[in-house]
């Protein structure tokens, strides 16, 4: 399952989303927590300001599942972790075009950031 072009057009235009992994319960949530995210490819992607430690990643790999707001829309979703080099070194470009010159932009594409890259899908119902 992926993001409609509609959608896709709404992550490439938006500063950030708001992600929300659930908990283990899976009813509530860890952490509600704006970020940055990119589109690559059709493909969604966003990463942790602090690395793996970062509490809504741990959650979002651990969980799998959980929500995101984007403009005025509540989408359910699922995170899967990217650890593949090139598609890494691909992300990194993507936020280098989507925020450059923000103060913010060489944190987030330092090494523990990127080691903390997840995909970002629309939940499947099966």
């Amino acid at each position: 399952m992926q993001w409609s072009q509609e959608q896709l057009a709404t992550f490439a235009s938006a500063a950030t989303l708001t992600i929300e992994p659930y908990n283990a319960d899976l009813t509530t949530f860890e952490e509600v927590s704006p970020i940055w995210e990119v589109v690559v490819d059709g493909r969604v992607y966003s990463r942790g300001w602090n690395g793996r430690q970062t509490k809504w990643y741990q959650a979002a790999v651990t969980q799998v599942v959980g929500e995101i707001k984007l403009a005025d829309q509540n989408l359910e979703a699922e995170f899967k972790p990217v650890t593949d080099g090139p598609l890494l070194r691909t992300i990194t470009a993507a936020y280098q075009r989507k925020y450059p010159g923000d103060s913010s932009l060489a944190r987030m594409i330092s090494a523990a950031p990127t080691g903390a890259t997840i995909q970002v899908l629309p939940r499947s119902k099966s």
